[in-house]
């Protein structure tokens, strides 16, 4: 993968999270009650893992050429843990509206 492919494949990760977090955020008032901890908590991980996200990009846009090989395969393996772990995270939280 290419530097600029790599970059646009974050930001769009990255733009899920966001726009997952700001539905969730909008239909928290509509979770049961005994449901809002769990939704509260995948929430909380959800804006985590948007935190960690932002941060790695933050860092990665800074890096010069010359690093870019050796940072590339672990923030790819990074970029598939966030997506993973924000893919389980918001089906266990939607399942709250069922």
């Amino acid at each position: 993968m290419k530097n600029e492919e790599f970059r646009q494949k974050a930001h769009s990760v990255l733009d899920e999270v966001i726009n997952h977090i700001n539905e969730m955020e909008k239909k928290a008032g509509t979770v049961s009650d005994d449901l809002k901890h769990e939704y509260n908590q995948k929430l909380s991980r959800l804006k985590e893992i948007k935190k960690d996200l932002t941060a790695k990009l933050d860092d990665y846009e800074v890096l010069t050429e010359s690093r870019w090989d050796i940072v590339k395969e672990s923030f790819d393996e990074f970029l598939d843990q966030v997506y993973d772990a924000w893919k389980e995270n918001y089906k266990k939280a939607k399942s709250a509206f069922k």
